[in-house]
């Protein structure tokens, strides 16, 4: 653990690592020797207690050349060559003001630096690039996820706008009022696109807040349920967390979240039809209430 004002950067980490092999390579002797306190500290200042301090009137004191100095009652090397090559593996704040660095020696530490190479070399592969190259592949890739992204987004938003305009005219089945609540359900099929669902249902909601939309749908393997309710609904008592877990439950999964959005999913797919059920039954309950 180490005393600094901020985050030690990428850089700052990787100068230490260098500085610590630099003592390494420089095969500095380490010595011992028993002192009266205040003479330790007149010779070394309050740096020996780096570790903490330690009781008694005479110290030991521990010496590596002119590079370091610490009081210490613990075993150690008789020179720093003997430490062998050093690799910070990990840095982390674990407190205000305290830096820890994590580090292997030796051999485990070749074998830290091996297993980054295998990373990166496998990497390299997969990408079909080559290493001097990967960071700006990487940075390419990046880029190219992050446009696509915005123009996914843009057309599951094109989509809801369209799905939301034609849910308001489709039959009761997928329509139905409850003590001036709109209920709207939506099978989406082989889909389970929570963005999907979130964009129409929102949609939807903005047109008529006394609204409460119950979208499900299945992939095969697994089964998804979103609720969402509008201002009025929530006035009224309605809580889609509640009703997400309560119909998540009969798909044997778990689900919830706020009164306003909330969504679930589970694996029995087959019961699916019941789960939603279960979503009105629960809705009902709560405009009863």
């Amino acid at each position: 653990d180490i005393s600094h004002f901020r985050r030690l950067t990428l850089e700052e980490v990787q100068k230490i690592e260098v500085l610590a092999n630099q003592a390494v390579l420089r095969n500095i002797p380490v010595g011992t020797a028993w002192l009266p306190r205040n003479e330790a500290e007149s010779r070394y200042g309050f740096r020996l207690y780096q570790g903490g301090a330690v009781p008694g009137k005479e110290i030991r004191v521990v010496r590596a050349g002119d590079w370091d100095v610490e009081a210490c009652a613990g075993t150690h090397l008789k020179n720093t060559g003997e430490i062998g090559f050093i690799k910070i593996t990990h840095s982390e704040r674990v407190q205000d003001g305290v830096e820890r660095l994590t580090y292997s020696i030796g051999i485990p530490a070749v074998k830290a630096v091996q297993e980054n190479e295998r990373l990166l070399v496998k990497l390299s592969e997969t990408l079909n690039a080559p290493l001097e190259k990967l960071d700006k592949t990487v940075e390419k890739l990046a880029r190219e996820l992050k446009e696509a992204n915005a123009e996914r987004r843009k057309l599951i938003k094109e989509l809801a706008e369209r799905e939301s305009t034609g849910l308001g005219t489709r039959t009761t089945e997928e329509t139905e009022e409850m003590n001036g609540i709109k209920l709207v359900k939506r099978d989406f099929m082989d889909s389970i696109d929570v963005d999907r669902m979130v964009e129409t249902a929102s949609e939807i909601i903005k047109k008529d807040e006394a609204t409460v939309t119950v979208f499900y749908g299945s992939d095969g393997k697994n089964a998804r349920i979103m609720v969402m309710a509008g201002k009025a609904a929530l006035k009224k008592g309605v809580n889609a967390g509640t009703i997400a877990r309560e119909a998540s439950g009969m798909i044997g999964g778990g689900g919830g979240g706020k009164p306003n959005f909330a969504q679930g999913g589970g694996t029995q797919i087959d019961k699916l039809p019941e789960a939603v059920v279960k979503a009105e039954e629960t809705l009902r309950k709560q405009l009863k209430a």
